[in-house]
């Protein structure tokens, strides 16, 4: 294998991780628990990608061909036979072919490099911060809350994991932001979620605002 490719454990879960953000897991199969002694044995490292069809638990899942490495950084066992485990997503992969499906899923992938796509990709970051920042005071307040808003990274790729973690849409879209081929094209697809959402917030505060002034 060339050092972009290697064998991987795969956890399919309901799931979509981004390199950059950290997974609580809650491991108690048989086969998971066995997966993560495997896994701290060797680097601690195994793969996650959202499940195509099947289920997390029960007869192997298909997963998408794409998800993202996660690293093992804490592992705590709560309950005899029960472990709490956070991991930290590192990298994207794709799958070339599944090798192994019990006890656990094994398969051979290629390690993705996080390609620009555009040598102006930095003046996306001024786009998307303005509209990141209000999408969270919205959805905050939305909640009773407040919030200054976001520390975004410089790094236009991270600041497109972190967008692509933060924003409220459903699986499929988080799946299609993950399987983006460079950092532009994922955030102006980014820029355009956050501007349809960001209609759809404005409008539930006006109408929030309206209730709460027509009762008093």
């Amino acid at each position: 294998m060339t050092p972009r490719q290697r064998s991987l454990p795969l956890f399919p879960l309901n799931t979509v991780l981004f390199p950059g953000a950290a997974l609580p897991l809650h491991i108690f199969e048989e086969r998971y628990k066995r997966m993560l002694q495997d896994c701290l044995d060797d680097d601690s490292r195994f793969g996650v990608a959202l499940i195509k069809s099947g289920n997390e638990t029960g007869a192997p899942a298909i997963p998408h061909s794409i998800g993202t490495v996660a690293r093992i950084t804490q592992v705590n066992e709560i309950r005899r036979g029960r472990y709490s485990v956070i991991a930290a997503g590192e990298r994207r992969f794709e799958i070339n072919r599944i090798t192994q499906y019990r006890p656990y899923m094994v398969a051979d992938v290629d390690l993705l490099p996080e390609t620009a796509g555009d040598a102006n990709v930095g003046a996306q970051i001024d786009a998307v911060r303005g509209a990141l920042t209000e999408y969270l005071r919205l959805a905050a307040g939305l909640q009773g809350g407040w919030t200054s808003g976001a520390r975004v990274s410089q790094d236009p790729a991270a600041l497109s994991y972190y967008i692509a973690e933060t924003l409220r849409v459903e699986l499929k879209e988080k799946q299609a932001l993950l399987e983006q081929p460079s950092t532009a094209l994922r955030l102006a697809s980014e820029a355009e979620m956050l501007k349809r959402d960001l209609d759809a917030l404005r409008r539930r505060v006006a109408d929030e605002m309206r209730s709460k002034f027509s009762r008093q």
